[in-house]
């Protein structure tokens, strides 16, 4: 036992010695591994069950909450709220993404003045390299050497300004703060802090007895800072000074009187519901053409158009009243021709409601249409004819039903019992069968049943509001009823009803310039036993009041 002790021994000693003589090569050094082995199938840079037992909630530092995330994921309340608003701030708390989001937001809100400055750098350095191309190679340029500034470096800075994400993150990363600095005889200056930017605002501090000191306010471009400059030419009146040395020689004392600590008696305000509401609408739209020394032919044109709509509404409780009056009115003017008016329209409307149930309303509504001026047709080669003036003809409706108003912008009135009445006031020199009022007779009335349709459609592509109102009237007079107003004294028979449809397309340019499209169709039997058609594209200012 003991020689195979030694035996095994002296192979152990020298058995590195033989190796070296059998095999004299030397290995290669390798180089050991500086990351992790990556799987070729699965991508894995580690093992994927390495992934269930590595940390979570790393960008939590405290363990304590990131126990309490682990222990609130297990348990469940009986309130399926609870569960759900603690699912929903668990998900924001583990969201990672967006914490380094924020982080990036922040540096990037730091560092902004120093982007902004560097543009402006940039840019000045195109400018001048620009300059200095246009006066070296004047001579063999043509045009302003604005056209030569289209380089390398001018296309970079073009695409910085243009970045969406460059803008969104520069409007981010400044505070949109409005302040506003007083005195006490209310002077005040008003100004954005902004990050990023250095501003100066004058403002006049002021005592109680208006005497007011210079100040310059400095807005730092980082963070939240103001500094204040006092001008320093300031000097106090002679009456302060002596006042102050009286006083520092009679001592200054502090002290406060019973009445100081007195406080003064609650006034309780009281808030009145204003009922009536008042608003107006006026709209100016003009077009007009000269023409001079035009071989192709043509005529000077004018045209104005005035729509002027007033209302005042009451409202209290279950009652409603609402009144408007309406009043459109254009003339216009072509080559020599005299001023001729193509547009002359009053309304006026009352509708009184009582809430009945839920959006319904017992409702009376009193409705007046008549011209103010006289309307004149103008036939072919013949004297200018007198068709209309004021209330001649002139239309009133007195109609009782029901309303269904479930917003503002929808009414629909249904009148089972409506009255209406067509007046002629000059019979002399307004032809009378014109509007449906038999001869020798001033008026004309009608018993039948009313329907109002009103609808508004605001801010339609943001840009376009559409209002419509729909008039219809059918007469209860007995269908063997006969109208003899043709020219051949041709009998026809009435339809029961007539139709006016008005409606009006405004597009916003501004906020007083509008373009309208105003359409009109009626169908009315008593005036034309043709359709009655009228349209006018305006292009002008509107002013609400």
């Amino acid at each position: 036992m003991r020689n195979i002790f030694l035996l095994f021994l002296f192979i152990c000693i020298t058995g590195s010695g033989w190796a070296q003589l059998l095999y004299p090569e030397v290995m290669e050094p390798r180089t050991p591994l500086n990351g992790p082995v990556v799987n070729k199938l699965t991508g894995l840079s580690f093992p994927p069950f390495l992934y269930k037992v590595r940390q979570e909630n790393r960008t939590i530092e405290n363990p304590g909450v990131r126990y309490a995330i682990q222990n609130l994921k297990k348990e469940r309340y009986p309130e399926p709220q609870v569960n759900e608003a603690i699912n929903t701030l668990i998900r924001y708390a583990e969201d990672e993404r967006l914490k380094h989001v924020v982080e990036y937001l922040k540096r990037y809100a730091q560092t902004m003045g120093k982007k902004e400055q560097a543009l402006e750098t940039l840019e000045q350095k195109i400018t001048y390299d620009s300059i200095e191309f246009y006066k070296n190679t004047e001579y063999l340029l043509t045009g302003d050497f604005e056209e030569y500034i289209n380089t390398d470096l001018q296309t970079f800075v073009n695409y910085i300004h243009q970045d969406s994400n460059y803008i969104w993150l520069r409007d981010a990363s400044r505070d949109s703060v409005l302040l506003e600095i007083m005195s006490v005889a209310d002077n005040s200056v008003r100004f954005w802090v902004n990050n990023g930017r250095m501003q100066y605002h004058r403002f006049w501090a002021s005592n109680k007895i208006c005497d007011t000191i210079g100040t310059w306010i400095q807005v730092m471009p980082q963070g939240n800072r103001l500094k204040i400059y006092v001008d320093e030419d300031v000097s106090q009146p002679p009456a302060i000074e002596k006042k102050h040395a009286e006083t520092n020689e009679a001592g200054i004392s502090n002290r406060f009187d019973d009445e100081y600590f007195k406080l003064n008696p609650m006034q309780v305000g009281q808030l009145h519901r204003r009922y009536w509401t008042y608003y107006s609408e006026v709209e100016l739209a003009m077009s007009q053409g000269k023409l001079a020394n035009w071989t192709s032919g043509g005529e000077n044109s004018l045209s104005l158009l005035s729509n002027i709509r007033y209302f005042w509404n009451y409202n209290r409780n279950n009652t409603s009243w609402e009144n408007w009056v309406h009043y459109r009115f254009g003339f216009m003017k072509n080559g020599d021709e005299d001023i001729r008016k193509n547009e002359d329209r009053f309304e006026l409307n009352s509708k009184l409601g009582q809430r009945a149930f839920k959006h319904w309303y017992y409702t009376a509504q009193f409705n007046v249409i008549t011209q103010l001026f006289n309307s004149y047709e103008y036939p072919q080669d013949q004297d200018k004819k007198l068709v209309a003036n004021f209330m001649s003809p002139g239309d009133f409706t007195l109609s009782l039903g029901l309303d269904f108003k479930p917003n503002d912008r929808f009414s629909l009135f249904i009148s089972p019992i409506a009255g209406k009445w067509n007046f002629v006031r000059d019979t002399a020199k307004i032809d009378v069968g014109r509007y449906g009022v038999e001869q020798g007779k001033r008026a004309r009335r009608e018993a039948g049943a009313r329907i109002d349709l009103r609808s508004t459609q605001n801010n339609i592509f943001k840009i376009m509001n559409i209002r419509n109102e729909l008039t219809w009237f059918m007469s209860y007079e007995k269908k063997d009823h006969y109208l003899n107003f043709e020219s051949d004294n041709e009998e026809k028979k009435k339809i029961p009803f007539t139709v006016n449809w008005k409606l009006n397309i405004d597009f916003n340019i501004n906020y007083f310039m509008r373009a309208s499209i105003y359409t009109e169709t009626i169908y009315n039997e008593n005036n034309s036993k043709k359709l009655q058609f009228k349209e006018n594209l305006n292009l002008g200012v509107n002013f609400r009041f």
